[in-house]
């Protein structure tokens, strides 16, 4: 029986279900533990990419084969205009904290635990000034069984350095999950390829009816209204990385299905195509759409944009299956 299709019962059957609920619901209220990771991940570090243009000013641009719009990859912690200058493709603002590093997961017999290691805390400009921000924008990842994604769900959490006082200690505000119930992420084409690696530019009905992670089930870390199942913290001993905690039976998830994940995509976004319904993005945007960091001809970007367009000021990492 699928988890959230629960039957009515009477009698001695229903006070037993009421006290699993109880149970279950005060398991769900529990301060989630120290974290356990055991799958770690590499992503492309921007940081170190800063050089100095024509005018003198200071630039950003991207490692080759960090962003690939073709399969949804995106290395974009910057704005969204790009300059040619001294044979390099790049950006004049940087954000250290849309910069995602390394990231981490793991889970023990309650919890999914997740980490999201950024490259600092500030916003870099063309001056070289530097500004401290923090962890002031959106942080998340995306698990599914599926390759593509599809009927999976996204998890995720608004300015974690501001909602929860102390920022060190988990707590459920500013915490939101999405499901894909009909499961159109990864493409809804009814005809001709679709998936993850097939572009709205490769067949333009991927984006047909689309509607990504389209209901919302999770809300200040509760779940319908209910009991909390997700919390958010900054790592105590590291204010530049990110934590999740899910409770992840009570959305659905088993051990058994946390270790089949095929899918296991994380994100830090302040720009474009926030909207849940638009996932995945190389469905949502053709090439032209996205835009790209990528170097092209005539001082354009690879798809002849002036840099990013609709994808911008956000980056994805990609994880690794549980062993």
């Amino acid at each position: 029986m699928e988890w959230w299709k629960v039957r009515g019962v009477r009698g001695a059957f229903a006070a037993a279900g009421l006290a699993a609920c109880l149970v279950a619901a005060s398991a769900a209220q529990a301060q989630p533990g120290d974290p356990v990771y055991f799958m770690k991940a590499k992503d492309c570090d921007t940081s170190d990419n800063r050089f100095v243009g024509d005018d003198g000013r200071f630039y950003w641009d991207v490692d080759a084969n960090c962003d690939r719009y073709q399969i949804d990859r995106y290395e974009r912690p910057m704005t969204q205009t790009f300059y040619s200058t001294r044979g390099r493709f790049g950006a004049v603002e940087y954000f250290e904290y849309l910069d995602i590093n390394r990231v981490r997961a793991g889970f023990d017999d309650q919890y999914l635990y997740v980490q999201i290691d950024l490259a600092g805390r500030d916003h870099l400009n063309s001056d070289g000034d530097r500004d401290e921000k923090g962890m002031i924008e959106r942080y998340g990842f995306r698990i599914s069984t599926d390759k593509d994604g599809r009927y999976g769900v996204l998890i995720v959490a608004d300015q974690p350095e501001v909602k929860n006082e102390p920022n060190t200690r988990f707590g459920p505000i500013g915490t939101f999950g999405y499901r894909d119930t009909d499961g159109d992420v990864g493409g809804a084409a009814d005809e001709g390829p679709t998936g993850l690696k097939v572009t709205k530019s490769d067949n333009p009905d991927e984006e047909d009816g689309m509607n990504g992670y389209d209901k919302a089930f999770i809300s200040d870390g509760r779940i319908d209204g209910g009991g909390r199942v997700l919390w958010v913290r900054l790592d105590p001993s590291d204010d530049t990385r990110v934590e999740f905690a899910l409770d992840y039976g009570a959305i659905g998830f088993s051990q058994d299905d946390l270790r089949a994940l095929k899918y296991f995509h994380f994100e830090a976004i302040k720009g474009g195509e926030k909207d849940p319904q638009n996932y995945l993005w190389n469905d949502k945007n053709t090439k032209q759409e996205a835009g790209s960091p990528n170097p092209g001809r005539n001082g354009e970007s690879e798809f002849g944009t002036e840099g990013c367009k609709n994808v911008y000021e956000t980056d994805t990492a990609r994880g690794k299956r549980f062993k």
